[in-house]
């Protein structure tokens, strides 16, 4: 049974601390947004529900967004939602390409607190050579969405990067990252067996609020902010650039901070060599910043993906030590995106309570693959549930929410593990971190004014 997910609740928690972070009491608020006497602690505490019109008056008086006034709403509120295979295949659909038949489409577990937008997809398309320039190929425009694919069949993916097309012949394990708006597509090689994707998209730090942001700044602005990865080797200029702006800081003062020499900074800042491991001590030091901050992810991409095949794929034991409850291969994945995770499991147990848990920090998508049913156990609030997964069911997964696995029908059950970090960025972890004592809970859902109006 679903429990109240405490959207009334977590809305007026942010309407106090929007009136904190404003500098307004209850009586400033309720004058401003033309409230009667008394009603503003009632929003707060939830008794009374804020509507469209508060929410538009609150944007219009002070300066705020209506997005800053609108909680997220929770679907999990066991800690795992399941979708049944049954219900996946109710939502199947057919889209035609070209006027013909081309995918099957069926939802899979998605969340409003995720940005996984994950599909399972048969290619309708039978092609009979694995070339890019095949005529029967339809290829789409790409998309914003990150996109992680689990092959199942013999599939034909194809990508496009720089004009240059691309066709990789793909089996059940196979795997693939890639990066956002690159034209791609699917076929099957043949009608003799299904030929299907698991097409986990995701929005990561690109969608929300970011984008709003930029959507507003403009395209030029955007391009403008763009710092290129290149191969990851150096740090470019624009990085650097972009700090010493903030700060108002020359080449000459960044050399005075740092004992580097004009001639010296004047080259990092403009990418024409790369700094040492202690140059960046002394240049984050300068700069007031971490070194972390001046590091530049690097990328394994290839043409705009990465292709990890099932049989050169590492393969481990988890837990590792004595008796291993789960056999795990690592998916295709970049560096680029370090708080993403693609795993396969396979399940090794037969006792739930032998089985190890899987614990993570990430927004977690999980897919019984094969044709094995897995029991699953996870605790949240202090209880535990237990479901027993088919094939082709699917579930979503809160954060920090333990899991574990067995194979409590025999045979040897296999799970597709998707994890990506949500809106808890390491940024908000380490400010969470430093918090004054009982800080977490109040940033969490504040409940208070921010001073007692009878005084200390």
């Amino acid at each position: 049974m679903r429990r109240e997910d405490g959207f009334a609740r977590r809305a007026g928690a942010l309407l106090r601390a929007a009136a904190n972070d404003l500098k307004r009491d209850d009586e400033n608020a309720e004058r401003e947004l033309g409230l009667d006497r008394g009603t503003f602690a009632q929003y707060v505490d939830g008794t009374r529900a804020l509507d469209w019109d508060l929410i538009r008056k609150a944007a219009e008086a002070w300066p705020l967004n209506e997005r800053d006034l609108l909680p997220v709403r929770e679907d999990s509120t066991l800690g795992v939602d399941v979708m049944r295979e049954k219900d996946s295949r109710a939502s199947s659909r057919v889209l035609s390409r070209a006027g013909e038949p081309y995918y099957e489409y069926r939802d899979t577990a998605m969340s409003r607190m995720a940005s996984y937008r994950p599909e399972w997809i048969r290619m309708l398309r039978v092609v009979d050579d694995n070339k890019a320039d095949n005529p029967l190929v339809q290829w789409n425009h790409g998309h914003l969405l990150y996109q992680f694919t689990y092959f199942l069949g013999p599939v034909n993916y194809y990508y496009r990067w720089d004009g240059v097309s691309h066709c990789v012949p793909m089996e059940t394990g196979d795997s693939v990252w890639g990066l956002p708006f690159a034209p791609h597509s699917f076929t099957a090689r043949t009608d003799d067996e299904p030929a299907c994707i698991l097409a986990l998209t995701y929005g990561g730090a690109l969608v929300g609020d970011a984008q709003r942001e930029l959507a507003v700044l403009g395209r030029p602005t955007a391009r403008a902010l763009a710092v290129p990865v290149a191969d990851g080797t150096r740090m470019p200029g624009a990085l650097l650039r972009s700090f010493m702006d903030a700060g108002a800081v020359t080449t000459g003062e960044l050399a005075d901070r740092t004992g580097l020499s004009p001639q010296r900074t004047a080259e990092l800042a403009d990418s024409s060599d790369t700094p040492t491991r202690d140059e960046l001590v002394l240049l984050a030091r300068g700069l007031g910043v971490s070194v972390r901050d001046l590091l530049l992810p690097g990328t394994n991409t290839v043409d705009g993906v990465t292709v990890q095949h099932a049989r050169t794929a590492r393969t481990w034991d988890f837990p590792g030590v004595g008796t291993a409850a789960y056999e795990i291969v690592k998916l295709a994945g970049d560096p680029l995106h370090p708080h993403t995770s693609a795993l396969q499991a396979d399940v090794l147990l037969e006792d739930l309570d032998q089985a190890a848990s899987l614990t993570t920090y990430q927004h977690q998508y999980l897919y019984v693959l094969g044709d094995v049913q897995v029991g699953i156990r996870w605790e949240f609030e202090g209880e535990r549930f237990e479901e027993t997964l088919k094939p082709g069911d699917s579930a979503y997964v809160r954060p920090q929410v333990p899991i574990a696995f067995a194979a409590t029908d025999g045979g040897r059950p296999r799970v597709l593990l998707l994890r990506i970090a949500g809106a808890v960025t390491p940024e908000v972890r380490h400010a969470m971190g430093t918090m004054a004592a009982g800080g977490i809970d109040r940033y969490v859902a504040e409940d208070r004014l921010w001073y007692s109006k009878e005084g200390n």
